[in-house]
């Protein structure tokens, strides 16, 4: 983390580090120890050793040049299989295969992003890879290209999204009136759910994953939400929000409104 940078202000390096790493480490540890998870290369063939084949080892083997793509598919077809139909540990091992790719994705996605903005493209990164496990199509070769390029689609619109977004917090909500005691920005919130502009679920979402700072994953995983959908949800109600605050349908002065009522 960049000591001289503000929470709002972190680069995309320490934000993606941390999200990755989270899902390697877990990974490390499906692969540690007497019984790690691993596939049988002799049921897999093509070339791959015949034995057992713990997933750190393999991710290796799908990385050299030398294993051809018959292979990768062949491998990444039982892993799926095996995500598919043996639990959450074989998906997290299909993460952590694949993480080599993914973090190469993130490292060109995140350049020039905030932290809370990277955490939202990560979420997107892993959350669309998971998905494409349950859904990928088995018979198509080149199994896993396909995982991660749907992983970037997603992980692009969400870059998209973050880039059209306006910064609210630091611009637009400070920019409305001076700062009263305690803090303006809550009360033009208040004043939005007033005015019909945003809802009072849109104003906590804004709320407290730009004023308070929580990460949007964080937020949706406390609700039972798919970060996805809040994102989309929060562009929208930030859209809205934007045109009545320039449009001046939207203030603090709100006659002493308290926040609380309304989200």
């Amino acid at each position: 983390m960049h000591s001289n940078l503000t929470s709002n202000e972190q680069q995309y390096d320490s934000a993606w580090c941390n999200a990755l790493d989270l899902a390697d480490q877990h990974f490390d540890l499906l692969v540690s120890g007497p019984s790690p998870l691993a596939l049988d290369g002799t049921v897999i063939g093509h070339g791959l050793p015949a034995r057992d084949i713990d997933l750190r080892e393999l991710r290796a083997l799908l990385l050299h040049p030398a294993t051809d793509l018959s292979a990768r598919d062949a491998a990444w077809r039982e892993l799926v299989r095996r995500s598919r139909s043996d639990g959450p540990a074989w998906t997290i091992g299909c993460v952590g295969v694949a993480m080599p790719g993914l973090k190469q994705i993130a490292a060109r996605l995140l350049r020039g992003l905030t932290a809370a903005h990277a955490e939202d493209v990560i979420s997107s990164l892993l959350t669309a890879f998971v998905s494409g496990l349950a859904s990928v199509d088995l018979e198509r070769h080149s199994v896993a290209p396909r995982l991660l390029w749907a992983a970037k689609r997603a992980a692009v619109k969400t870059r998209r999204q973050a880039a059209d977004c306006v910064p609210l917090l630091d611009e637009t909500l400070s920019a409305v009136a001076p700062r009263p005691v305690g803090g303006h920005e809550d009360l033009v919130l208040a004043d939005a759910v007033r005015q019909g502009v945003i809802t009072r679920e849109e104003a906590e979402l804004i709320g407290v994953t730009r004023l308070e700072k929580v990460p949007l994953s964080a937020f949706a995983r406390e609700r039972g939400e798919v970060p996805r959908r809040l994102y989309d949800r929060r562009a929208r109600a930030e859209k809205r929000l934007t045109a009545a605050i320039q449009d001046g349908k939207v203030t603090s002065n709100s006659g002493g409104l308290d926040r609380n009522l309304y989200w």
